[in-house]
């Protein structure tokens, strides 16, 4: 009876201390990628906004992803790009650790009025496209100073 509690408790401790991360070396199925995006913040030391947006894949990574970033500015009832950058990033870059993520930025140069970020992406991965656009919350002069 001891043996076979001691067995059960091993198999118990062995099964729950397999690693995290999801394993998608093998099979048919697509990577999965999460992406979020952030609002623009000013930017530490420079008098610079910046938006961001975050993402994870799971491993060996995406193929490739691309995200199409925009900032874009608020004119009465409308939205105007200000700025726009794409970035792509293929393979393990795409992967972070646990609940980690990786990012790359937007840039503008510090300015008044109402902004927002919005990134166009998509994750090609085994003969399979997805993707998604994604519009941050809307930020008034990101660059101000809070009292």
């Amino acid at each position: 009876m001891r043996k076979a509690t001691l067995l059960m408790a091993f198999l118990l401790l062995t099964s729950m201390s397999t690693g995290c991360d999801p394993d998608t070396t093998t099979g048919e199925r697509p990577v999965h990628c999460e992406v979020l995006v952030d609002s623009p913040v000013k930017a530490d030391n420079a008098d610079k906004m910046v938006g961001k947006a975050r993402f994870n894949c799971d491993k060996p990574g995406a193929e490739k992803l691309t995200l199409s970033m925009k900032l874009q500015k608020r004119d009465g009832d409308e939205w105007h790009t200000v700025a726009s950058a794409t970035h792509t990033v293929k393979g393990l870059d795409t992967h972070a650790a646990g609940f980690e993520h990786q990012s790359r930025p937007i840039e503008l140069k510090c300015a008044e009025g109402v902004y927002r970020t919005v990134v166009d992406w998509s994750r090609v991965s085994r003969k399979n496209t997805k993707g998604d656009n994604l519009i941050s919350g809307v930020v008034r002069d990101p660059c101000k100073k809070l009292l």
